[in-house]
């Protein structure tokens, strides 16, 4: 490679009226490279990533950027699931309840998967303002909402930009940091992540009972506002595509507009029709769910055909998943999801059905997890920065996550404290450490150009999986314990008495001795059946990791900036002294 021109070297504040500009691309690009795009062939991407780890007074305000809407989105999550018996009561509309959780999940795994090329067209910046724009102008409607179909609607759109937060940040990240160090940030923003969802539900239930359910989104916004104003300041990255160097008709031609629109309604349709089937207890049999399967089956077949035949520049290209380690971390993450949502839903569920504890309790057993959860993200990128390596660790992990839900398949009305407070910590550190390894695995198995896309995939992949881990796991649930509470509870009334103690745990520690025991052995056995799907599911994520392709990452570690130039033609860092 020839080396750059000097206008191509200058450093990370190379404009100091427009904050840092984070170079990571040549100026020098092809014509042709947009069109070639969407069908060269993976190639070792180990040349074309970034060589040089910024330096610390210019990447700390940049992850304070990232970092902040990364923190209200998780907060504002777990807020809403505290406040959900508070709102829905304040319209009469304890029905709609289960919308509210379920309008934003379905709105993110949707919208996600369109974040990836649009950084590409717009920009990294500009990607970041779309969604942050998204998530705010919900939230703010949110606390001005004055019905429950408003507040739905409100959720939906938040969603929309939540999930391009969270992988807008992944995205920037991967054009600035060196792989090795890569995982170590990754682990720290998925520490700020946890930090946001634990301290979601005390804020949201301090300020439900001070000042009401609505100051708690409303609380969000100046928080949501003062990112703005980071985001122009810091978040200046030259995108390693050459789609962001279009004229504006060309970007708008180069939008994938078949795949957007069929894609959107592919994933709509089938996780409405989920939905529908676990949290409104309709059967599959009933029109508004068959049909919403058919449309969406309809809809993801006409998704890959555009992007195989008419996109120009397909939201997911096909090479991404027909490449080793692209489809096997996909199918690792989509599994993954599947059983860390649909553990965390059962979980606390077993406390409360099971072992008759109260709501705070059965919730005190989820801290090991948590804890878990912020060690294992960080031990992943200190050992993926220390040896060069993810492939052992991260198999390691799955078979962790494994050998967790096995456990869970083995409680009953005695199990001890002891080990169910122990048996969880493996699934918190295992998912930690798969889903910051995969990332790095999958950024690591593609060129450059195309890490937006790929994350983008890979955030799909998770979110369509936690649907499916709510849902599909309710779904089998709510069968399962109809089926055990109809042949435990008979005689006059039985159905009422089954209806109530299905959709509502907390009244079984109420019931008298006989109906309790009906109701506690049928929630075991429910539960334990749910696990051991979970189980098997795992073992879907063991297969994914195991067939990643083992790829040293590259090392950079004694790189000067003039080997940077050379080698990457203005992929170039300012490393003046502080």
């Amino acid at each position: 490679m020839t080396p750059s021109n000097s206008n191509e070297t200058s450093g990370l504040l190379s404009s100091p009226n427009h904050g840092p500009d984070y170079h990571s691309t040549s100026n020098h690009t092809n014509r042709n490279d947009s069109e070639s795009l969407s069908s060269s062939p993976i190639q070792a991407a180990d040349q074309d990533h970034v060589k040089v780890m910024p330096p610390m007074r210019k990447l700390a305000p940049l992850l304070t950027a990232l970092w902040v809407p990364v923190f209200v989105a998780s907060m504002d999550g777990t807020v809403t699931a505290t406040l959900i018996s508070s709102i829905s009561s304040s319209f009469n509309a304890s029905e709609q309840a289960q919308w509210l959780g379920s309008a934003y999940l379905l709105s993110v795994a949707c919208f996600t998967p369109l974040y990836g090329r649009l950084a590409d067209i717009v920009g990294r910046k500009n990607c970041m303002f779309i969604a942050l724009t998204f998530f705010t102008s919900g939230t703010l409607l949110c606390g001005l909402s004055t019905s429950m179909n408003m507040l739905i609607f409100a959720r939906a759109l938040a969603g929309m930009g939540g999930g391009g937060l969270t992988t807008t940040t992944s995205i920037v990240l991967s054009d600035l940091v060196p792989l090795k160090n890569r995982g170590l940030l990754q682990g720290l923003t998925n520490i700020i992540f946890g930090l946001g969802s634990g301290l979601g539900g005390p804020i949201g239930g301090w300020m439900n009972d001070t000042l009401g359910w609505r100051r708690a989104f409303l609380i969000q916004i100046p928080l949501l506002l003062a990112d703005y104003v980071l985001a122009i300041a810091f978040v200046n990255v030259n995108t390693p595509n050459p789609l962001v160097r279009q004229s504006t008709k060309d970007k708008i031609k180069s939008i994938d507009f078949f795949g957007a629109f069929s894609l959107v309604l592919g994933l709509s349709s089938t996780l409405i029709s989920l939905s529908l089937m676990s949290a409104n207890d309709i059967p599959i049999t009933h029109p508004s769910v068959w049909i919403g399967f058919i449309i969406g089956l309809a809809s993801i077949i006409f998704f890959f055909y555009a992007e195989a035949n008419i996109a120009r520049n397909p939201i997911l290209p096909l090479r991404l998943i027909t490449q080793r380690s692209g489809a096997a971390v996909a199918f690792a993450n989509f599994c993954l999801s599947i059983v860390s949502f649909g553990t965390l839903y059962h979980y606390p569920l077993y406390f409360q059905a099971v072992k008759l504890e109260t709501p705070s309790l059965a919730g005190l057993h989820l801290i090991p997890n948590s804890i878990a959860l912020s060690v294992g993200s960080v031990l992943a990128g200190v050992i993926m920065r220390s040896s060069g390596r993810y492939y052992t660790y991260n198999l390691a992990n799955a078979i962790l996550i494994t050998l967790s839900i096995v456990c869970f398949t083995l409680y009953s009305k005695g199990s001890s404290e002891a080990f169910t407070y122990a048996s969880i910590v493996p699934h918190g550190f295992g998912t930690a450490g798969v889903l910051t390894c995969t990332l790095i695995a999958l950024i690591n198995s593609v060129p450059r150009a195309d890490v937006a896309v790929a994350t983008s995939m890979s955030y799909m992949a998770r979110n369509t999986g936690q649907i499916l881990g709510v849902s599909g796991g309710g779904t089998l649930f709510q069968a399962l314990l109809k089926r055990q509470l109809r042949q435990r509870i008979t005689g006059r009334g039985a159905d009422k008495i089954i209806s109530e103690i299905r959709h509502k745990s907390s009244i079984v520690p109420t019931l008298p001795k006989e109906l309790r025991d009906a109701a506690v052995d049928s929630y075991a056995f429910a539960l334990r059946w749910v696990f051991i799907g979970i189980a098997i599911v795992s073992v879907g994520t063991v297969i994914g990791c195991a067939l990643i392709e083992d790829k040293e990452l590259p090392n950079y570690e004694n790189a000067k900036p003039s080997d940077v130039d050379d080698h990457n033609q203005g992929e170039a860092v300012d490393h003046s002294p502080n």
